[in-house]
């Protein structure tokens, strides 16, 4: 699994009947140090630009649709919350 920021859409020129509705969507992969590679993945979730992700890929990304004939090598399975600073003075626990 990765994680990542939405940066945009992107739109194909014709539709696939084997994708649900949802939305193809690129995310800058995070590494330490700053962004990585770029990709594209599939959401079904509703995440948009500037939403941190989790991406899940290869077998598992696929074995999400159904019948398995999807042609997708990588799925966003789930939106995450922006962590802040405790306030000053207070530890995380």
């Amino acid at each position: 699994m990765k994680t990542g920021m939405v940066i945009g859409k992107v739109w194909a020129t014709k539709r696939l009947d084997e994708l649900p509705g949802g939305a193809l969507l690129e995310v800058a992969v995070e590494e330490e140090g700053g962004t990585g590679e770029r990709m594209i993945a599939y959401d079904a979730l509703g995440a948009g630009e500037g939403d941190r992700v989790l991406i899940t890929q290869g077998s598992v990304a696929k074995g999400w649709f159904k019948d398995g004939k999807a042609v997708v090598d990588a799925l966003i399975i789930g939106i995450l919350d922006v962590q802040r600073p405790p306030p000053a003075g207070r530890k995380r626990t």
